[in-house]
């Protein structure tokens, strides 16, 4: 009997979990538009740039319901270069978003700080996070894959994405793209609820089991490290 209460509460809390996560979509169904904005301040004005975007720009955001999530950080190493995942439901909402009087103000007031932007198109292969939730550690790699392996990489890391969002309690995000020019090189980002949970999580059997098998299939891996965030995952979609 007790084995029986153990095994139904296991199923239950399996459910919860997965019931506690979602892919990103839009309301048909498709993957929505994705690019990556490298955002590069002068020396020492990155706080500036950021309080800019949170003064004027975030409350137009918050009510664009085609611009579903806005993640970024700032490197740990280079605290001049911001890195944001950008997702909207269609070309129109981007356009939208772009174009607003808002942008168009932040634009203009960040001008004189912005030493660098480089917008990189991609296809979104995972989009997964919970239904909501805070995350404060980000990771990011960037991964190049011969041709020949990509269909093996992408199946085996888009399984892990969508497992690690379901199954483990601190991965808040976890994200899949692959270059619209170079589908070989893929970009992604993994948000965790704090340093703990991001140890737990490269510590684990499935983390392990994963590296395991994409290990001989990875031409060059880059990793960047980002400052303490606070992210506060997206609801819109």
């Amino acid at each position: 009997m007790r084995k029986i209460l153990l095994l139904m509460l296991g199923v239950i809390l399996m459910f919860q979990a997965t019931a506690s996560a979602k892919s990103i979509r839009t309301p048909a169904g498709n993957m929505p538009r994705v690019q990556w904005a490298v955002v590069e301040s002068t020396t020492g004005t990155m706080s500036q740039m950021i309080e800019i975007g949170a003064r004027v720009l975030a409350p137009t955001t918050a009510k664009e319901t085609g611009t579903y999530a806005l993640y970024g950080a700032i490197e740990r190493d280079n605290l001049n270069l911001m890195r944001l995942l950008e997702i909207y439901e269609s070309d129109e909402a981007y356009r939208i978003h772009s174009t607003s009087p808002a942008f168009q103000q932040y634009r203009a007031e960040r001008l004189p700080i912005l030493a660098g932007l480089k917008l990189l198109p991609v296809n979104g292969i995972v989009l997964e996070q919970k239904n909501n939730g805070v995350g404060t550690v980000v990771k990011t790699n960037r991964f190049e894959i011969a041709p020949a392996n990509l269909a093996k990489f992408q199946q085996i890391i888009s399984d892990e994405a969508v497992r690690a969002v379901h199954e483990d309690s601190g991965v808040m995000g976890a994200f899949v793209t692959a270059e619209q020019p170079k589908p070989n090189i893929l970009h992604t980002m993994i948000i965790f609820s704090d340093e703990n949970a991001a140890q737990r999580y490269f510590a684990s059997s499935a983390y392990k089991n994963y590296r395991r098998q994409v290990e001989l299939l990875i031409q060059t891996e880059h990793v960047i490290d980002y400052q303490s965030t606070k992210i506060i995952l997206s609801e819109k979609f």
